[in-house]
C-alpha cells in the first residue's frame, strides 16, 4: 500500500470521531427538517377538495408562500383558524416567523402559555424554549439558525479552500523555479492595468447598480468582471508565449513562490473581521449569499499557507519522482498525487475553519451586520438577549447551540490532527 492510499484510509477512518460526526449529522438533519418538526403550518391539509403541503415548502425556504382559495398565506398568517376538511399538524405548532401575540414579551419556557383570550391554556409552556419580544418561538428559530449557520460556514469554507489550496499548491510546487518567457512575462505585466481598468474600473457602476437591484445580479456582474479580467490576462499570456516561440527568446525564472507568498502575507496580516465589516458596510445590503461570498474570499490565506507547506513536504517523496519519470504532467502530480496525500492535514484546517466562520457569522448577526433581519439566526437571538438579560433563554439556548457546533468541529479537527501527526511521526 503506497503513501497516498494509506493517507486516504487514515482520513476516511472514523473510529475516533464517530460520535462527533454522528451528532453533527443528526443536528444537520434536524435543522434542515425543522419546518416539519416545529411549524404553525400543517404538514398536510385538505380544503375544498384541494391538497396542500405548506410545511414541506418551508424546507426549501422559510419565506415560502401558499395560495389557498385565492389568498396568499405566509409563515406569519393565522393557519389555525382555517376550516380544514382534513389536517395533519407538526409535533410543535409554532413556526419561526409566527407571532404569538398572547405569549409575547419574553414568555419563559418555565411558565404556562396563554390562549387567545388570555387564559392559561396548559399545565406547561407551549414554547419549549420560550419566546422573544415579538412572540416568536425560540425553538423554531434556534433550529432555523443552525441551518443557516451551517450553510454559511460550510459554503464559505468551500470557497476559501478552493482559492487557498489553488494558490498554495502552485506556490509550493513551483517555488522560485517557475520558468516563463520574457515577452510573456512583459505582456502579462503590461496588460494587468488595462485588464483591471476594463474589467472593474469602467464597470464599477454596473456592478454597484446590479448589487442595488439584487445580490444575485450583483454577483453575476462581479463574476463577469472576473472572467473578463482573466480572459485578458490569458490572451496576453498566449500572445507572449507565441512571440517567445517565434523569436526563440530565452526563458527566465520568475520568483513565483516569493510573489504568491507576499500576497498571502498581505491578506493574512489584515484581520478578516475588519474586511468583512468594511465590505458589508460598503455594499449596504444584507444578504446571505453576499455574506458567504465575503467570508469565503477573506478566509483563504490559512488554506494557502497549509497547502504550500504540505505540497513542499510531499513533493520530495519518492513516489512523486516516480510519477515524473512515468511522464505525469505537473497538474496531474499536484491534484492527483500531492493534494490527495495532503487531505488529512487539509481536513483539519477545514474543520477548524467551519467552526471559526460559524462564530464569525453569529458575531455579525449579533451586531446586526450579517444576514437579513427577517432571517432566523443564532446571533440575532443573542442580540435580543443582550438587550433583555432577564430573558435567559435567549442567551442559554442559542449560545449553547453555537458552543456545541464549534466544539464538535474543533474536536473533529483535533482528532484528525492527532492521528495525522502520529502517522507522520
Amino acid at each position: 500500500m503506497n503513501l497516498r492510499n494509506r493517507n486516504i484510509g487514515l482520513f476516511i477512518k472514523k473510529r475516533n470521531i464517530k460520535w462527533e460526526v454522528r451528532l453533527l449529522l443528526l443536528i444537520l438533519i434536524v435543522s434542515v427538517l425543522s419546518p416539519i418538526i416545529t411549524n404553525n403550518k400543517p404538514l398536510y391539509c385538505s380544503l375544498n377538495g384541494q391538497s396542500y403541503y405548506p410545511a414541506f415548502n418551508d424546507v426549501l425556504s422559510v419565506h415560502s408562500l401558499t395560495k389557498i382559495n385565492g389568498k396568499v398565506l405566509t409563515g406569519s398568517s393565522n393557519w389555525q383558524h382555517l376550516k380544514y376538511e382534513y389536517v395533519i399538524w407538526p409535533p410543535f405548532k409554532h413556526g419561526a416567523l409566527e407571532l404569538d401575540t398572547e405569549n409575547k414579551d419574553f414568555q419563559s419556557p418555565l411558565h404556562r402559555s396563554k390562549n387567545e383570550i388570555g387564559e392559561s391554556a396548559d399545565f406547561r409552556s407551549q414554547h419549549l424554549f420560550g419566546t422573544n419580544r415579538q412572540g416568536k418561538d425560540v425553538l423554531a428559530n434556534v433550529l432555523g439558525g443552525i441551518k443557516y449557520s451551517l450553510l454559511i460556514g460550510i459554503s464559505a469554507v468551500i470557497i476559501a479552500a478552493c482559492i487557498g489550496i489553488f494558490i498554495g499548491s502552485i506556490a509550493g510546487y513551483y517555488k522560485n523555479k517557475f520558468t516563463i518567457g520574457k515577452v510573456e512575462l512583459v505582456g502579462i505585466i503590461v496588460f494587468l492595468f488595462p485588464a483591471w481598468f476594463y474589467s472593474f474600473s469602467i464597470r464599477k457602476y454596473a456592478i454597484s447598480d446590479a448589487f442595488t437591484s439584487g445580490v444575485h445580479s450583483g454577483l453575476m456582474q462581479l463574476l463577469f468582471s472576473l472572467f473578463l479580467f482573466s480572459a485578458i490576462c490569458v490572451l496576453a499570456s498566449k500572445t507572449g508565449k507565441y512571440l517567445d516561440n517565434l523569436f526563440k527568446t530565452q526563458p527566465i525564472q520568475f520568483r513565483l513562490d516569493s510573489f504568491l507568498s507576499g500576497i498571502i502575507e498581505i491578506f493574512a496580516s489584515i484581520p478578516g473581521i475588519i474586511i468583512v465589516v468594511t465590505l458589508a458596510a460598503l455594499v449596504g445590503k444584507k444578504s446571505t449569499v453576499l455574506l458567504i461570498f465575503i467570508l469565503g474570499t477573506t478566509s483563504w490565506p490559512v488554506f494557502a499557507r497549509l497547502a504550500r507547506a504540505e505540497v513542499m513536504r510531499i513533493k520530495e517523496k519518492s513516489f512523486i519522482e516516480s510519477a515524473r519519470v512515468l511522464g505525469s504532467s505537473n497538474s496531474r502530480i499536484i491534484w492527483k498525487h500531492i493534494l490527495l496525500n495532503a487531505l488529512p492535514a487539509l481536513a483539519v484546517a477545514i474543520a477548524f475553519a467551519i467552526g471559526s466562520l460559524i462564530l464569525v457569522e453569529s458575531a455579525l448577526s449579533f451586531l446586526g451586520i450579517g444576514v437579513p433581519d427577517n432571517t432566523p439566526t443564532l446571533g440575532s437571538l443573542l442580540r435580543s438577549g443582550r438587550e433583555h438579560i432577564e430573558a435567559w433563554w435567549l442567551i442559554v439556548f442559542p449560545g449553547g447551540t453555537i458552543f456545541l457546533l464549534i466544539y464538535l468541529f474543533n474536536r473533529i479537527g483535533d482528532k484528525i490532527s492527532v492521528r495525522t501527526n502520529q502517522y507522520k511521526g
